[in-house]
């Protein structure tokens, strides 16, 4: 069974704590300030989140202990060069400087913005919408949680990743760690074929059986989650939902449960009382139980209001 493990060491909060603290501007007071980020909690990293796309990491230095940002060359990459756009080759090199064509250096103000912005261009529609349901809903402590020990995606995660951990009251003192799939209407593994179930359905029983076998490692993983979170955002330039809190301070004892939700979005109102598209929600909701919830705009899901029990006269297991 893997042990999950997140957190940051000791120094590293301490090193990203000092430059919250710093006077001035810099590179990590603009990700805490920045409403457009989402910072995910690793096993001894962070990962900064925009439109879905993981545009960032943040680990321990080797030496020094002060923070390491590694990122993708291609959100680097300068926007638009009007009336530049080619480049001379002279039979042995390009005659380009490289600061034209890709961020050499960190500006405040304009960097962060431009690395967000760069971020659309590589999002799907999907991964946008997931990013819209986790900025409207503060309970969210992860995103793209792929089920392994330090939280690393890999191509042996692939089938045990899911979109979105959100926290939930479960009464006085308690609270409930619930996951999230998201999907966009138009996926084809929404849809069953013939006379087999819709590939979801599998999908989604599989992430029960993990949550399952998981629950008591997660729960102990997710309150480290909540306890970080807090510790870095002491500086009270990012805000955290109460609930984080409780949870992290362990003023809240925190259970998982043991059933994934399914969440589908981006389809208009036509489709939405349409026959084809409600009688797939349907068989949906009764191959799943009643734990699908299915919203035209990403933007207006409430995970609170819409979570459910299940089943949904009795309380989760």
């Amino acid at each position: 069974m893997t042990e999950f493990k997140r957190g940051l060491s000791k120094d590293l909060t301490k090193a990203l704590n000092d430059l919250a603290l710093e006077h001035g501007k810099n590179w990590w007071k603009e990700v805490l300030a920045n409403k457009k980020l989402l910072l995910a909690v690793r096993g001894g990293y962070l990962n900064a989140y925009s439109q879905g796309q993981s545009i960032f990491k943040v680990g321990p230095g080797l030496n020094d202990g002060n923070p390491v940002v590694s990122i993708h060359y291609k959100y680097l990459l300068e926007p638009s060069r009007p009336g530049k756009e080619y480049i001379s080759f002279t039979g042995k090199s390009f005659v380009v400087e490289p600061r034209d064509v890709i961020c050499t250096n960190y500006k405040t103000d304009k960097t962060l913005d431009r690395l967000i912005d760069a971020a659309s261009y590589y999002a799907s529609e999907e991964k946008k919408g997931v990013h819209a349901i986790a900025l409207q809903n503060k309970t969210v402590v992860d995103l793209e949680v792929a089920f392994t020990e330090t939280g690393e995606v890999g191509e042996d995660a692939r089938e045990r990743r899911i979109d979105l951990a959100a926290l939930h009251k479960d009464g006085e003192g308690k609270a409930k760690l619930v996951f999230y799939e998201a999907k966009r209407a138009d996926d084809p593994r929404l849809r069953a074929r013939s006379n087999s179930e819709a590939e979801v359905v599998k999908q989604m029983e599989s992430y029960d059986k993990f949550l399952h076998t998981s629950a008591s490692h997660l729960a102990r993983a997710y309150k480290d989650v909540c306890a970080t979170l807090v510790k870095l955002c002491s500086s009270n330039l990012r805000s955290l939902d109460p609930i984080i809190g409780e949870v992290g301070a362990e003023t809240r004892t925190l259970s998982v449960d043991q059933v994934a939700r399914l969440l589908v979005f981006g389809f208009d109102q036509d489709q939405k009382f349409g026959e084809l598209f409600m009688r797939h929600i349907e068989t949906l909701q009764r191959c799943l139980a009643g734990r699908v919830v299915a919203k035209g705009n990403p933007a207006s899901f409430d995970l609170l209001s819409d979570y459910v029990r299940f089943p949904p006269s009795a309380p989760a297991a």
